[in-house]
């Protein structure tokens, strides 16, 4: 049924005169429904509402479904009601602006009026500013280097006071063509030369570029595999209930058990020592390190004052001290059972209690909000919508485009037959040039991330052999 024109007018008015009421406090999405204000009678505000864009809005929750979120929106004690899609909206804070929940707030330097019942014109200017890079993918592929440091460069043009890396990357058997999780036992320590190849963002770049350091902190889902070892050169680091670290273990396995064993020994100690550094940068224990890696390392703690004191070798009873990693030997070896359940420590994989007991993480949380708190800047900050998401998708997907690509250009090349008249050889040879080059180049672009053996492809230095062996035929080449 057709609506009366004079309705729709009506109706049309109000709903920018909603709008209007609302720019003042808080930009909307505009996939935000509003309907006609409410009687003169004051609102006093109640709830708060976080996007995913950082922007807040305060109010009283109204009704709430699976898809939809309907409030009153209060502006300096005038109200409109909302309704909201849940797809758009980080976090829901019910009852955050009652004055018990204001009391209860924890005190920092940065912590605005408790009486303030409205938000702020501009909230990225006014609040403690937060931006986070989530890491997820495989290590070393979709997590690298280039689009980590365009992510803390964009946290840089956007003047951020906390730097918040979640590490969350992909450790199951699907990579492998099987289902479920890679075992906790299972080693990847050849995966820190790429965890080397991004500490330099942290201890190096951020230090040098950032006029106003931020507060880095690494909050840890997920860091099984060479992703282990990043978050502990920060000095911050939280957990969620299920995390896990490890991943790394097994290293004197990868050397075999045969040749000289003093060659084998300066092999584990050299890489290791560099593993090691990076702990001690972020102020942890280098014997964690080892008990990670060593599946012969001993390591057992005790807590003095509250504080952690490590101890080589197994748990002394009278001193109250708790095993975290036995030699794996004889009657200590894992038995399928532990494995299966991934309760085995012949190799330590930290979780969130016995991480927090020592110290390596100082918490649990399982919500961005539940970390803001932890922090001490729940009732301040402000999520900065910055461009990491899209960085780091935008590098998976041409990080695929390459592989498909590149495999595509040497399929191309091994087709070219050379033969025929010279003109056809010369063409020929031209057209293997520029394949050729055109797979250099894409190989050079993702460089730090693509492995051309794994892809049965040559690597840069052998595509320039080839590129030189095919000019020297031509010139050997005669009509």
């Amino acid at each position: 049924m057709r609506k009366n024109p004079e309705t729709r007018n009506r109706r049309a008015w109000m709903g920018h005169l909603a709008a209007g009421l609302i720019g003042i406090g808080a930009a909307l999405s505009p996939m935000t429904a509003l309907a006609q204000t409410k009687a003169p009678e004051r609102v006093v505000a109640t709830d708060q509402v976080i996007f995913n864009s950082g922007r807040i809005v305060e109010g009283k929750i109204l009704s709430e479904t699976d898809s939809k979120l309907k409030m009153l929106v209060v502006i300096g004690g005038m109200s409109v009601e909302t309704e909201y899609d849940k797809s758009e909206i980080l976090s829901i804070k019910r009852d955050a602006l009652t004055p018990e929940s204001v009391d209860a707030a924890p005190a920092t330097s940065q912590t605005r009026p408790a009486s303030r019942s409205s938000s702020p014109v501009n909230p990225v200017a006014d609040g403690t500013k937060v931006y986070t890079i989530h890491l997820k993918g495989w290590f070393g592929e979709d997590i690298s280097q280039t689009p980590l440091r365009e992510a803390v460069r964009d946290a840089r043009m956007n003047q951020a006071d906390y730097l918040i890396v979640i590490m969350e990357n992909d450790w199951d058997m699907k990579r492998f063509g099987n289902l479920g999780d890679i075992p906790n036992e299972v080693g990847f320590f050849d995966q820190f030369r790429r965890a080397e190849d991004m500490d330099p963002i942290f201890t190096v770049e951020i230090p040098r570029e950032w006029e106003k350091q931020p507060k880095v902190v690494f909050w840890v889902k997920r860091a099984m595999g060479g992703a282990a070892f990043l978050p502990l050169v920060c000095k911050d680091i939280y957990f969620s209930s299920d995390a896990k670290l490890g991943g790394i273990g097994g290293l004197e396995k990868s050397f075999g058990s045969t040749g000289d064993e003093v060659v084998r020994e300066k092999q584990f100690s050299l890489r290791i020592g560099r593993a090691e550094g990076m702990a001690i940068t972020g102020g942890y224990d280098p014997r964690l390190i080892r008990a990670l890696a060593r599946t012969e390392y001993v390591l057992s703690v005790g807590f003095e004052g509250g504080r952690p004191v490590y101890h080589e070798g197994m748990p002394r009873a009278d001193r109250g001290e708790i095993l975290l990693t036995d030699d794996g030997q004889g009657e200590n070896e894992d038995n399928i059972q532990q494995l299966a359940r991934g309760e085995g420590n012949d190799n330590l994989t930290l979780k969130a209690d016995i991480a927090f007991k020592i110290g390596v993480s100082k918490g649990t949380v399982d919500s961005l909000e539940d970390l803001m708190r932890e922090l001490g800047i729940a009732r301040t900050y402000t999520l900065i919508p910055g461009k990491s998401d899209q960085i780091f998708k935008n590098w998976s997907e041409g990080l695929q485009r390459a592989s498909r690509d590149s495999r595509k250009l040497w399929e191309d090349y091994q087709r070219i037959q050379v033969g025929g008249s010279y003109e056809e050889r010369r063409r020929a040879r031209g057209q293997q040039i520029r394949l050729l080059d055109d797979l250099e180049k894409v190989l050079k672009r993702y460089e730090e991330a693509l492995n051309p053996g794994q892809l049965g492809l040559p690597g840069i230095g052998d595509i320039g052999i080839l590129r030189e062996r095919i000019k020297l035929d031509q010139l050997r080449d005669r009509k």
